[in-house]
């Protein structure tokens, strides 16, 4: 059996921000990365649909990570944990008064 190991709040706390930092961090790496891959493809002078397979892998990963860095940001910074309590329903408006006989 293995023992779960229980966090203090300012430990939990560290950790996320440790989380948040390297996310940050992560992002900075694949914004260069993409940066790099739109100066070259602006230089491109084929027709993209004969690009090579390994800049669509490329361009593939990127995205995935995109993808992975921004669900581990969320969860990190409490994003997704927000409820929305707003009520959608309409208001109700009551008339005094009515003669249901003339409605």
């Amino acid at each position: 059996m293995v023992k779960k190991k229980c966090y203090s709040d300012g430990e939990k706390i560290q950790i996320n921000n440790r989380h948040v930092e390297l996310f940050n961090r992560s992002l900075d790496g694949i914004e260069i990365m993409l940066e790099g891959i739109f100066k070259d493809l602006d230089n491109y002078e084929e027709s993209f649909l004969d690009l090579p397979k390994s800049l669509i892998t490329a361009l593939d990963f990127i995205i995935s990570s995109l993808t992975k860095i921004q669900k581990g940001q969320r969860l990190a910074l409490g994003l997704d944990d927000e409820v929305i309590t707003e009520e959608f329903e309409p208001q109700i408006s009551i008339i005094e008064g009515v003669n249901f006989t003339k409605v």
